[in-house]
């Protein structure tokens, strides 16, 4: 009798809901098109290539959902660096 009714809590984000799935895809295409667009205009402008190189890695990591691609390749970097 004194029982309260059950109420939906907020669920945590099931980051394997098609939901979320939707939501990374969308924010992956919107990044990789500004970075698309930095790319270009750096190229253009005073960006370095080592930095344009890295803008391209995130685009295609964007693009692949690969989410580790960038720090793989800023690690190859900067050993070949010797940073």
């Amino acid at each position: 009798m004194g029982e309260k009714p059950e109420t939906p809590e907020a669920a945590p984000l099931d980051p394997f809901s098609m939901e979320q799935a939707y939501k990374t895809y969308q924010n992956n295409i919107r990044r990789s098109e500004e970075l698309v667009y930095e790319i270009t205009k750096g190229a253009r402008g005073d960006v370095s290539e080592h930095d344009l190189l890295l803008m391209a890695v995130e685009a295609i990591a964007r693009m692949t959902d690969n989410t580790a691609f960038r720090a793989v390749v800023e690690k190859a970097l900067q050993e070949r660096s010797g940073s």
